[in-house]
């Protein structure tokens, strides 16, 4: 008999009902279990007599037969045995993510931006500094910054990111070519993505990526109401007609890779309604991100938590009934790895920021990410320079799951203990998590087991 006494359910194992399935996450395995009603009331009884088989087969007995009892334990003990079931976890301490290296680079290449969106975290593109846009010498510095500190690494990635990017179009070019040319001389390869407002997303501009292979992120928040109110000219018109009609085109012509993201905010809780809408525009790669801060009226408090969780139910049952129809969308947050997970370093890092993943402004200035972009306590060094500062590198390397106050969390491995930033901005401390973000990644991640479920038994 496997002994359980004294075993952590509450962080090993998250049990919960969702749109009539009980389902069970064993945390250190990342196995999803789709439970019938015996084996949910059986386990719920193991739980509450802390691992004593004998006591819960006794209440178990209370409401079932005595042999199912003894089935469900069966079946339980050879998911133990399988390793997909009380598993235990990794020694999470030991691991040192200092000597991880730069692999990314989110390049600010414009402080300046052509529309003025209402919940803008980077001050209508200028992160709180000069509006500016940045020189070819600097952009040359950054890559070539990344192409030494990634040292043995052979696969890079240099962002666009503003701002708006395409404000600074000459640039872009000029750093991809110069990129390649630099990979390929030391034996390595870039890949290059392009986030941008679509505004400036011309036919020359679309024929460009296509021809450079290059990834690209386009905004648009949903129904044009939904992104009138937000995404705006700077002398206060929508912009929603200005960029769809550029959207689509650049989608049709069949990008390497391409997302469309929109934010919802306090305004459109709905946003399943603006999901459905870019759906009905022809969007396959679709993100819809919860606001970051904004102004009064447009945040997102505790209180729309709850409509917030039944949009993201309601998200995979339109997910679903689109793949009964053939219709295949892809949402960002319910991508998982279901079969083998992320790698360590993800499941107890999350981004990677001031590790391997950092943000340089246009006047060359590195940060770990571009959200903390102008605080001026990490700022880690300049492109100019070879090196970082090694004292920001180890608070972001020492800041993983072991010392968030994760370690007792269900979600533990699929956020890395959240985003540094938003705990920062929220709480003041890059070690204290941000609960409301917590609570909306936490249902993204049932709804995404669902429709797991969903797929694997109909």
């Amino acid at each position: 008999m496997v002994d359980l006494q004294g075993y952590d359910f509450s962080s090993h194992l998250h049990l919960f009902h969702i749109k009539g399935y009980d389902m069970l996450l064993d945390v250190n395995s990342g196995s999803i279990h789709v439970l019938d009603e015996q084996a949910r009331s059986f386990i719920q009884e193991l739980i509450k007599a802390d691992g004593n088989w004998s006591v819960a087969h006794k209440e178990f007995a209370a409401h079932y037969d005595r042999e199912m009892g003894n089935e469900v334990q069966r079946e339980l003990e050879q998911a133990y045995h399988e390793g997909s079931m009380f598993s235990l976890p990794e020694d999470l301490l030991s691991f040192n993510y200092g000597h991880a290296v730069p692999k990314s680079i989110c390049l600010n290449i414009a402080h300046i931006c052509n529309m003025r969106c209402r919940y803008c975290f980077a001050e209508q593109g200028s992160f709180g500094q000069a509006r500016e846009i940045m020189s070819q010498d600097v952009a040359r510095r950054a890559v070539d910054f990344l192409i030494t500190a990634s040292g043995e690494r052979n696969n890079l990635e240099l962002d666009f990111f503003g701002g708006e990017p395409l404000l600074n179009f000459d640039v872009v070019k000029e750093t991809v070519a110069y990129g390649r040319e630099r990979a390929a001389v030391a034996g390595k390869r870039f890949n290059f993505t392009l986030t941008t407002n679509a505004l400036n997303l011309d036919e020359e501009k679309r024929n460009y990526l296509i021809d450079e292979g290059i990834a690209i992120i386009m905004s648009l928040d949903g129904r044009p109401e939904v992104n009138d109110r937000m995404r705006i000219h700077p002398e206060g018109a929508g912009t929603y007609h200005d960029i769809v009609s550029r959207i689509r085109e650049m989608v049709a012509m069949q990008p390497v890779s391409y997302f469309v993201r929109g934010t919802f905010t306090a305004e459109n809780l709905d946003f399943s309604r603006d999901f459905l809408h870019l759906c009905e525009l022809g969007f396959e790669n679709i993100s819809l991100e919860p606001v970051t801060g904004g102004e009064p009226g447009i945040a997102l408090e505790e209180e729309h938590l709850f409509q917030i969780m039944a949009e993201y139910e309601e998200l995979a049952e339109i997910i679903w009934a689109r793949e009964q129809d053939n219709k295949p969308v892809n949402f960002f947050h319910f991508n998982l790895e279901l079969n083998r997970g992320p790698c360590l370093p993800k499941r107890i890092t999350g981004c990677g920021a001031g590790i391997e993943y950092l943000a340089v402004t246009p006047g060359g200035d590195i940060y770990p990410c571009h959200q903390f972009i102008g605080q001026s306590e990490f700022k880690m060094g300049n492109v100019a320079e070879q090196g970082l500062d090694q004292s920001i590198k180890d608070r972001f390397a020492w800041n993983t799951v072991p010392h968030k106050g994760c370690l007792q969390c269900w979600a533990r491995f699929y956020c890395g203990g959240g985003c540094h930033a938003a705990a920062f901005f929220a709480n003041g401390d890059l070690s204290k998590p941000y609960q409301m973000a917590c609570a909306m990644h936490k249902k993204r991640l049932e709804a995404a087991f669902y429709l797991a479920a969903k797929r694997i038994g109909g």
